[in-house]
């Protein structure tokens, strides 16, 4: 496995890339520190790594928790006045962690590896995670092959109310997709349609309880 010091040769390019381009930019790597391994996602902001996210859910069907050791905490970042949030591929079956992220966030990012096979379940699940939690959310997926799996990409962006504001059709071919996150739509939508004021915290405690 190839695997990086979080101040390695990815945090470094990305580093200097967006201090070039005078942008915010997002990039996973496999880093190794204090004596573990995680799947890390990070973002630079004109030249300084302002986030730095560790997997919270590593796809044990896939054999990556034999290697990855999970992140513990939720990553959340100011870029360019909007919060963001920050999750990665696998952690997008688990809403517990939107339902957490969507209390601050405008913006939630999902950093993806998702294979071709499962392509309707990242639609769906994109989807679901901007309606049910009121904020925009944008899946970015590779594309190509390797040994397992084939990536065909499908990124795309949800609004708050689960509109598609740009979508990369599937398609063995990296494509730009982009669109204007807007704070105020996240406050129009939640205050017209106030439904986290009905989420049953106190109840939902007790689901967990062993």
């Amino acid at each position: 496995m190839l695997a990086e010091p979080q101040d390695g040769e990815t945090a470094e390019f990305f580093s200097q890339a967006s201090r070039d381009l005078g942008i915010a930019a997002g990039f996973g790597f496999t880093c190794k520190h204090d004596g573990v391994i995680t799947n890390r996602y990070c973002i630079a902001d004109k030249g300084i790594i302002t986030a730095e996210y560790d997997k919270l859910h590593p796809f044990t069907f896939g054999g990556e928790s034999e290697v990855y050791t999970h992140g513990n905490k939720l990553v959340t970042v100011n870029v360019c006045g909007v919060t963001v949030g920050l999750t990665i591929c696998y952690d997008l079956r688990f809403p517990e962690l939107y339902q957490e992220l969507s209390k601050s966030c405008d913006l939630i990012l999902v950093a993806a590896n998702w294979p071709q096979s499962r392509s309707a379940h990242w639609h769906t699940l994109l989807k679901a995670r901007a309606i049910e939690n009121q904020c925009y959310i944008a899946g970015c997926n590779c594309c190509g092959v390797d040994e397992r799996n084939q990536y065909s990409g499908g990124s795309e962006i949800y609004s708050p109310e689960g509109g598609v504001l740009d979508r990369a059709f599937w398609g063995f071919a990296e494509r730009m997709i982009y669109a204007v996150i807007c704070k105020d739509e996240c406050t129009r939508v939640r205050e017209q349609f106030p439904l986290k004021q009905d989420r049953r915290r106190d109840l939902y405690r007790g689901f967990y309880t062993e």
